[in-house]
């Protein structure tokens, strides 16, 4: 098949394109960045290279910024677009710029998906899109509720954009939740969410040992021990997208979650553990105590990730399993052997 993929640079979208060159489909990247595609490039297989084909876009741009002469070329060739690129920012100062890439960038590519005939139109978007309620079904989440954060509240308004194009596109929607690192390998290219604790706790230890006082101090981290992390691996994601597109099934929206998350204090204990930094302690976000200077300078970034932290969701994922089912594939099972690969499988940890 000839696929075209936005965000084929990013964590997930680079994955994602390497497996459909791999399964001998011809990759379409939508890219911004020439530097990145040239990465991109670079990781791709010898034997597969011929296969991916770069263009050139920018999302905020009418058909995705996408020439005239290169929509020639695209028309009647692309059976599937799978939209994944985005902007991932939790900062409320940003809000314009998250509507603009997630809502207006989606529509400037569903538009380019018609214009180049395409089929299937397949929408990366994410499992937190139901707002502050605990329990999330596979369908579509209200917009005129209360929302986390502006990311979330985005993607919630691009599903309902997206979904509205049914009528001349065969439309996906699929809801990975925590993407993290590769199950077998470990390999994560971000330092998102977890991934930014690890390395606070790494730059921590690191400043600890460089100063006597400090070396005999425990120091506390505010976060809710018995929270559980949706965290899933980005093969797992991958999978999950690849099935769609080999396999006909009727729903619309799939949750990519993890049936049996891992709590926060099984995270916690297990990168005290491997980093050998003990002198730690995990305490309620609630905390109100008085902090010293190097526990708020290690707080201070992760409050924008506490509304993940103390809830708990549940989330159907009815359809993926029956996906799944129907490609003789297996559901998500994470056991603690299979976190300790993602968590440390490929990364380098901070030099003392």
């Amino acid at each position: 098949m000839n696929i075209l993929i936005t965000g084929a640079t990013g964590f997930l979208g680079k994955q994602l394109t390497l497996k459909l060159l791999k399964e001998g489909h011809d990759v379409y990247a939508l890219v911004r960045n020439k530097r990145k595609a040239e990465n991109l490039s670079q990781e791709v297989p010898v034997d597969t290279k011929e296969n991916l084909h770069i263009i050139e876009g920018d999302l905020s741009l009418k058909d995705a910024g996408v020439s005239e002469e290169q929509l020639f070329l695209l028309k009647d060739k692309i059976d599937t677009v799978y939209h994944s690129a985005a902007f991932l920012s939790f900062d409320e100062e940003e809000r314009d710029k998250t509507f603009k890439v997630n809502l207006d960038g989606t529509k400037n590519v569903l538009h380019l998906a018609e214009d180049i005939h395409a089929k299937n139109f397949y929408y990366v978007s994410t499992a937190y899109t139901l707002g502050m309620k605990r329990h999330a079904t596979e369908q579509l989440h209200e917009k005129d509720q209360t929302f986390v954060n502006a990311y979330e509240e985005s993607k919630c308004h691009a599903e309902h954009l997206v979904l509205s194009y049914g009528h001349t596109l065969n439309i996906k929607i699929f809801r990975p939740s925590i993407i993290i690192g590769d199950s077998q390998t470990g390999e994560a290219d971000t330092s998102f969410a977890l991934y930014g604790v690890i390395r606070g706790l790494e730059i921590l230890k690191k400043r600890t040992a460089r100063k006597k006082e400090l070396q005999n101090q425990t120091f506390k981290f505010l976060c809710n021990g018995e929270t559980s992390q949706n965290f899933v691996p980005v093969d797992y994601v991958v999978d999950v997208l690849h099935a769609a597109l080999i396999t006909d099934h009727p729903k619309d929206i799939y949750h990519i979650t993890n049936p049996h998350p891992p709590t926060n204090r099984l995270l916690f204990e297990m990168v005290k553990e491997k980093l050998d930094f003990h002198n730690i302690e995990m305490v309620p976000s609630d905390y109100d105590g008085e902090l010293t200077k190097e526990e708020q300078g290690f707080n201070a970034p992760m409050q924008v990730f506490r509304p993940y932290w103390n809830k708990n969701i549940d989330f159907d994922d009815t359809n993926t399993r029956e996906l799944l089912h129907k490609n003789g594939m297996n559901h998500l099972n994470m056991d603690k052997a299979m976190i300790e690969r993602i968590l440390y499988g490929n990364r380098t940890p901070v030099k003392p």
